[in-house]
């Protein structure tokens, strides 16, 4: 490698590196801004969102429509069903199925909710063409297998433990 080909490359790891940074800094600042203002995570804010738009979704269809893992949806769901925003019902279609739904509460509780970062990213996301998403979905997988910071479990939600 030449001398100019090592800098372009480390000014190129430096740059992803900061876009890695940003990405983290916003979802931590917004994360503590709802806590703090809320009492709120920024994934409970974004379940209750998905709710709203969609009533009476089970912790599996949420999951799908948080981009997250069921796991993690649940633990999340059972901290809001605490807080008296969310409850679990039988579903009306499907006596198997527990459906989870925004209380009073939590209808009244959004409205003092902006729009979060997660959703701000989702959206951009899903405007970028399928061939760009496809190809970021292999570069990060590959980046963070590479790194070593895939783990066996999956994380949860940003600002959430899964205990």
């Amino acid at each position: 490698m030449s001398i100019d080909s090592v800098s372009e490359y480390r000014s190129e790891v430096g740059e992803v590196m900061d876009y890695i940074r940003h990405i983290f800094k916003a979802l931590r600042v917004s994360s503590s801004q709802f806590e703090k203002e809320l009492g709120l995570s920024a994934a409970q804010i974004f379940v209750m969102k998905k709710l709203k738009q969609e009533p009476g979704l089970s912790i599996n269809d949420l999951a799908l429509r948080t981009t997250t893992h069921q796991s993690s949806v649940s633990v999340v769901v059972k901290k809001l069903e605490e807080q008296g925003f969310v409850s679990r019902t039988v579903s009306p279609e499907d006596s198997r199925k527990v459906v989870v739904s925004l209380t009073p509460s939590g209808q009244e509780k959004l409205g003092e909710i902006p729009r979060t970062v997660q959703e701000d990213m989702i959206d951009a996301l899903q405007k970028m063409s399928p061939e760009k998403t496809e190809a970021l979905a292999q570069i990060m997988k590959e980046f963070v297998s590479s790194a070593g910071i895939i783990e066996s479990e999956i994380a949860p939600m940003f600002g959430e433990s899964n205990r």
